[in-house]
C-alpha cells in the first residue's frame, strides 16, 4: 500500500520513481529502453495494440480473476468463453495480434499460463487463439521462465 494505492503487484521502483499496474509498467519499459521496440511505429497501430492491451486486462483478466476466486463462476466462465471467441476471430489469418511481436502479445502470456487456474482451456474450438498461444509460449524468454 505505500508504493501502490491500489494494494497488488506488480510495483516497479525506478530511481525515486514508482510506477504500477502491468500495462503502464511496461509502456514505461519500452520507452526507456527503445532499442528493444515493443510498440509499433505506427500510431494507428499502436493504438490498437491498447485497445488489445485494454481488452485483456479489462475483460479476459477480470473474467479470469473472478474465476480464481470463486466470484461468479458459471456466469465469468461465459463472459470469458465469449471474450475469447471475440480474441480468435481477431487471430484470424494473423502470426500476432497487430502485426510484429509487440507488448499487446506479451500482455496474454500470463493469462495463457495460468489456464488451469482459470478452469479454462484453448482447444481446437479455438483454432487461431491456440497457435497463437502456442506461439507465444514457445517463444525462449517464455519457456525461460518457471
Amino acid at each position: 500500500m505505500e508504493l501502490n494505492p491500489y494494494g497488488k503487484v506488480p510495483v516497479l521502483v525506478d530511481g525515486e520513481g514508482v510506477i504500477y499496474e502491468s500495462a503502464i509498467i511496461n509502456e514505461y519499459l519500452e520507452e526507456k529502453y527503445p532499442q528493444v521496440p515493443l510498440m509499433p511505429s505506427d500510431p494507428l497501430r499502436r493504438s490498437r495494440a491498447r485497445i488489445w492491451i485494454d481488452y485483456c486486462n479489462t475483460r479476459l483478466q477480470q473474467a479470469a480473476g473472478y474465476i480464481a476466486h470463486d466470484y461468479e463462476v458459471e456466469k465469468s466462465k461465459e463472459k470469458l468463453r465469449g471474450y475469447l471467441e471475440t480474441l480468435n476471430n481477431e487471430m484470424r489469418d494473423k502470426h500476432y495480434i497487430v502485426g510484429e511481436y509487440s507488448l499487446a502479445d506479451i500482455t496474454y502470456i500470463p493469462f495463457f499460463c495460468r489456464l488451469q487456474r482459470y478452469q479454462t482451456s484453448i482447444g481446437d474450438d479455438l483454432p487461431h487463439v491456440k497457435s497463437w498461444m502456442e506461439r507465444l509460449l514457445e517463444r525462449p524468454m517464455v519457456k525461460s521462465t518457471p
